[in-house]
């Protein structure tokens, strides 16, 4: 034995690791896993400290930068984030005991909670017992989250908004409604609300045209009133179909429409700053754009575009559209080119338009390969002057 002592605290250490070594209980599933040891933390000490009358509180100090900075890399990886871009993570053992506590006695001191804040406190203790006990914590029973910068003080859990009495009189309210007014139903959504004014350019107004789709809608409420005779009818707000000059809020649908009756890319904001008054025709039904009608400008009176909704067909509306861009361009040639096999050509051919050439090719870079459209194209006028 060196007369410094040395050995001495040397075995003084090594019975101290040995008998120091302690155990996490863990569930009967786990029993695998490597179980939890307090003897790296002990080794670490026993490099730092020589003499057992080494300062506690010198030994936190030293431990305890990294076991906070363990600890936030540990938070940080078990947050997630929300559909707001909100960083959110699991509560700590802390906040959930603080939690149970300010739950005891409910809100107020009355100890009565609603179902829902009893649902919460119930997982809360679940998952306090299985962090209690070291079983594994399922997603089912980690739910509660609170944002990644919150501190672990102590937080309440909130109070019901509602009291009994007023949820119930929220619930008779809501039973109590039959029928939503036209005016705040989705149906005025699609079909608009009559204002008793004049849209912006305004052609023509047509409240006669019944069309296939029209049809059908007061072919499936006449069943379900036959159907249900002791439900009140639906209300229906007949409107008429209105053509008016293109519009900024008519982009949307128009390249909609566009693209389903052509090809992909159509963009026809420029037909807004070329009088449109005099060079688009939109049909709407509603708030429904059922037709359209674009020519390229009042010097060129080229049509560029003729179309109507898949179900407003065969009602006259492609008709009434050409009608009125022939009519708003008076004593001008309008040319156009339409595909070979367009039926569309017969109703070129009612408004006088000739065939001047015939375009192999034409519209080849346009079409979709499998599309049944000709590609190749005839070139039309109609002669004003």
């Amino acid at each position: 034995m060196s007369s410094d002592g040395s050995d001495y605290d040397e075995g003084r250490k090594k019975s101290r690791k040995v008998s120091s070594t302690a155990l996490i209980p863990t569930p009967a599933s786990a029993k695998n896993d490597k179980p939890f040891s307090m003897q790296p933390l002990l080794e670490t000490l026993d490099d730092v400290v020589e003499y057992d009358d080494f300062p506690l509180e010198e030994l936190i100090d030293y431990v305890m930068p990294e076991l906070v900075n363990e600890r936030a890399a540990l938070l940080a990886k078990q947050s997630q984030t929300d559909a707001h871009g909100q960083a959110l993570r699991p509560l700590t053992r802390s906040e959930v005991a603080s939690m149970l506590a300010a739950a005891e006695a409910g809100p107020g001191g009355s100890g009565e909670w609603v179902v829902s804040q009893a649902i919460a406190i119930r997982k809360l203790k679940v998952t306090k017992d299985r962090r209690r006990v070291g079983y594994p914590e399922s997603s089912s029973t980690n739910k509660f989250r609170v944002a990644a910068s919150s501190s672990t003080e102590a937080m309440e859990m909130p109070a019901s908004a509602l009291t009994s009495e007023h949820t119930q009189t929220v619930i008779n309210a809501l039973g109590a409604i039959r029928a939503t007014p036209y005016e705040n139903s989705f149906l005025a959504r699609l079909g608009g609300v009559p204002t008793g004014v004049d849209p912006p350019g305004l052609v023509s107004v047509d409240w006669e045209t019944v069309t296939p789709w029209m049809e059908l809608m007061s072919d499936v409420r006449e069943h379900f009133s036959l159907s249900h005779p002791e439900r009140e009818p639906p209300f229906y707000a007949l409107s008429p179909i209105l053509y008016t000059a293109l519009h900024p809020w008519h982009l949307n649908q128009v390249h909609d429409l566009l693209e389903r009756a052509f090809w992909t890319g159509i963009d026809v904001r420029d037909s807004l700053d070329y009088s449109p008054e005099r060079c688009t025709i939109i049909a709407t039904y509603g708030k429904l754009v059922v037709g359209v009608a674009i020519m390229s400008s009042p010097r060129e009176t080229y049509i560029t575009y003729l179309t109507v909704r898949a179900g407003w067909d065969n009602a006259r509306i492609a008709t009434t559209m050409l009608y009125h861009l022939i009519a708003l361009n008076p004593h001008q040639d309008i040319t156009l080119h339409v595909s070979a096999n367009n039926s569309a050509m017969l109703l070129y051919n009612r408004f006088g338009f000739k065939a001047e050439g015939f375009v192999a090719g034409f519209y080849e870079t346009y079409l979709d390969p499998l599309s049944r459209a000709s590609k190749n194209a005839f070139r039309l006028r109609l002669r004003q002057h």
